[in-house]
């Protein structure tokens, strides 16, 4: 065999011996794609000061990879704050269940803590993770956005639709809540009694995933009001057709605006004018008076989470604006 062949050979040996020395010790490797039995219920029977703790928790076995001790760790000290929290109600026991959820990019372990007390009561966490590298994600990671501000919309928006049902003082951030994700849907999950006084287990929040939208809006795309309060005026139709609105949804007559959303909602403007009426009943007023720039019809940005509603935006030193909205049907 010629030398140039043997040096080939060689250097192709070396090399895959590389490649597979990488994945051998690359956290995303170790565990491709996720598989239920990765997972193994580990069963508690254990009395601590006079604490009864009985039921199952989550944990991950070796074929996960490296990261399974560092999640196993946190499902152990999540554990560990839900008995904590038990114990400082002067309970008599609790018993721990779980489910597993997961999509392509995030697996969700729910954590549940039936209580018995005075009043038994249930709790819950989640611990959740990437499956391909075991990073452990909070939900604006999870989400791949920051979606506290419109969360907190949406939240404030159902107890404000249904104030006997709800504390209306709630004001936990959605950050802080146990969730799950699943290909069609963002949950939220509340401890018993954490929204309202009526027993109810767990409580929990459907967001559909497909009907959060995010974009942006350039500095280039909006004008300033010329007035002394500078307001940021946005481009309707271009904002409305990026929430989901559609040609038919806005129409504009002889300097009157009109906006629809599915036959509920009806919501009419006049350029020049500063009020606004939904559904034929004049409202409060306008931030400032829509225009009309060759003819395209600019409103104030605070027109689409004060009036609009389930939207929220962010703005960048630049002056570049991140609307996120929430569309229902």
């Amino acid at each position: 065999m010629p030398r140039y062949v043997r040096y080939a050979i060689s250097a192709l040996f070396c090399f895959a011996v590389m490649v597979i020395a990488v994945y051998a010790f690359d956290g995303r490797a170790a565990s491709p794609t996720w598989r239920q039995d990765m997972i193994i219920s580990h069963t508690l029977s254990e009395r601590q000061q006079g604490l009864d703790i009985h039921g199952q928790i989550p944990k991950l076995s070796d074929s996960f990879g490296p990261a399974y001790a560092r999640i196993n760790n946190e499902v152990n000290a999540e554990k560990n704050n839900l008995i904590e929290g038990t114990r400082r109600l002067r309970a008599r026991s609790i018993t721990f269940s779980y489910e597993v959820f997961h999509t392509n990019d995030v697996v969700s372990l729910v954590i549940m803590a039936n209580t018995r007390a005075v009043t038994d009561r249930t709790t819950v966490t989640s611990v959740n993770f990437n499956p391909r590298t075991g990073a452990l994600l909070s939900l604006n990671q999870a989400m791949g956005m920051d979606i506290t501000p419109l969360a907190e919309g949406i939240i404030a928006d159902m107890i404000r639709q249904n104030p006997a049902r709800y504390y209306a003082a709630f004001t936990a951030s959605p950050t802080g809540q146990a969730f799950y994700l699943t290909d069609t849907l963002l949950v939220l999950l509340f401890d018993e009694f954490q929204l309202s006084s009526v027993p109810n287990s767990t409580r929990t929040i459907q967001f559909v995933r497909s009907n959060i939208r995010r974009f942006d809006v350039a500095r280039n795309s909006y004008r300033i009001s010329q007035d002394r309060y500078e307001i940021k005026m946005m481009p309707l139709r271009f904002i409305l057709e990026r929430m989901g609105y559609d040609n038919n949804d806005l129409s504009y007559n002889d300097g009157q605006i009109t906006i629809s959303r599915n036959g509920r909602t009806r919501i009419i403007l006049n350029v020049g004018e500063n009020n606004f009426q939904v559904n034929g009943v004049m409202q409060r007023s306008l931030e400032t008076a829509p225009i009309n720039v060759d003819g395209n019809i600019y409103v104030p940005i605070s027109f689409f989470d004060q009036i609009l509603g389930l939207t929220a935006y962010s703005i960048d030193p630049r002056g570049n604006i991140t609307f996120m909205t929430y569309m229902r049907g």
